[in-house]
């Protein structure tokens, strides 16, 4: 205890006024500049230039994450863990529309999901590590919100009847909570456990828990009456989301959502229409990661007369292009049996220059056929390299129209 509060009063003085020199000078510098960290040591004490230099970085890693506060109060691991401001505003949308008497956020981490949620509701935050429940605080107290955080293990909290937010960690933890090591993948290994997450969500069944958006539906609780929503954020999906009680919009259906498109889609998963396909059609189509996680690209392929290249690809083929934002779509040039050198000689005889490779299920290391493949020229290419049933098939696209 007397080391996580001394790990604080440091991050407190960070924060006084005698320290500003210090923040302004670390958010300059060059972290990398050896003789320059040995003089932040010599000018301030080595514990207090190793807290400032972590906020500075935690800063320059939060500009896409929180663009709209600067001032942050976090550390490195702390912003990479944190749901961004976008995707935040999203979910909290769900519980404006609910209008709870106030929001629990439970494993608040810095705060990245209580900043949004205390916008629409006053909300109490939770974290069982107490740099990260001070530096939530912290954050909450400089966004004036309504809203207060504070330490504590909320496997001890007697919750019943409240509105929840829960991001369990998915991550090996040590005994303060803190993230450490390898990524938990699995819904078994997430901290707090299945069994006690049933149990609050059976106490509190208005409840929204983030989950890693590789997570297997199929360890979840049954979805008869929930939801899991699989969020994409600027072309990366950054999670999951299983929704319960009246949080609910789409009762026992996967949802698929684009930002900052705003665009959504709900339905039951179920795999594309599959046919051998050879040669391929016009265009490959790549679907939208989020709405091939929730195993929506199906419902869509009949209106755009899509079918699956091969059962399982996840790469699907059709006569034309479609219209963004669910589908990417690359014009098929020319395919053939991939044999690096032909290839090769076939891009080099169209000014090929900068060649990307594209795969899926391990078909070829993508680094080494680009080595291949690249040109001396100045014209870009797309190359799809598939197994299709006991045969690799390079297709050379042109890159797909810039959004």
């Amino acid at each position: 205890m007397n080391d996580q509060k001394s790990r604080i009063e440091l991050w407190q003085r960070l924060l006084e006024p005698s320290s500003l020199e210090l923040l302004e000078e670390t958010a300059g510098g060059d972290p990398r500049e050896v003789s320059w960290i040995q003089g932040l040591r010599e000018s301030w004490g080595g514990e207090l230039a190793a807290a400032a230099l972590e906020l500075a970085g935690a800063r320059r890693r939060a500009v896409k994450k929180f663009p709209d506060f600067p001032g942050l109060v976090a550390d490195i691991a702390g912003v990479e863990q944190a749901t961004g401001a976008l995707t935040a505003h999203h979910k909290a949308e769900r519980f404006a529309r609910l209008a709870p008497a106030r929001i629990h956020d439970l494993c608040c981490g810095i705060g990245g999901d209580a900043l949004a949620l205390a916008s629409v509701s006053p909300t109490r935050a939770v974290d069982i590590d107490p740099l990260r429940a001070w530096m939530c605080g912290e954050n909450l107290r400089l966004a004036g919100l309504d809203a207060s955080c504070r330490c504590e293990d909320v496997e001890t909290l007697a919750l019943e009847g409240e509105v929840v937010h829960l991001d369990p960690s998915r991550r090996e933890t040590d005994r303060q909570g803190r993230g450490r090591g390898r990524r938990a993948w699995n819904y078994s290994d997430y901290r707090p456990g299945p069994g006690f997450i049933a149990e609050l969500l059976e106490r509190n069944p208005d409840f929204a828990v983030k989950l890693g958006p590789g997570i297997d539906v199929g360890e979840l609780p049954s979805l008869d009456r929930m939801e899991v929503e699989f969020i994409q954020e600027s072309g990366r999906l950054v999670q999951a989301v299983l929704w319960g009680g009246r949080l609910v919009e789409n009762p026992g259906r996967h949802t698929a959502s684009l930002l900052p498109e705003g665009a959504q889609v709900s339905g039951l998963p179920g795999p594309p229409p599959c046919e051998s396909v050879q040669p391929l059609d016009n265009w490959i189509v790549v679907p939208a990661a989020a709405l091939e996680r929730a195993g929506l690209a199906g419902s869509l392929c009949e209106e755009h007369g899509l079918r699956e290249m091969a059962a399982g690809l996840g790469l699907l083929t059709g006569l034309s292009a479609v219209p963004a934002p669910w589908f990417t779509s690359y014009e098929v040039l020319e395919s053939m049996p991939w044999r690096p050198r032909k290839v090769a000689a076939w891009l080099a005889r169209r000014d090929a220059g900068l060649v990307e490779v594209k795969t899926r299920g391990g078909a070829v290391n993508p680094e080494e056929a680009r080595k291949k493949l690249r040109g001396k020229g100045g014209r870009p290419f797309i190359v799809f390299v598939l197994r299709l049933g006991r045969k690799l098939i390079a297709a050379v696209c042109n890159p797909p129209a810039r959004r």
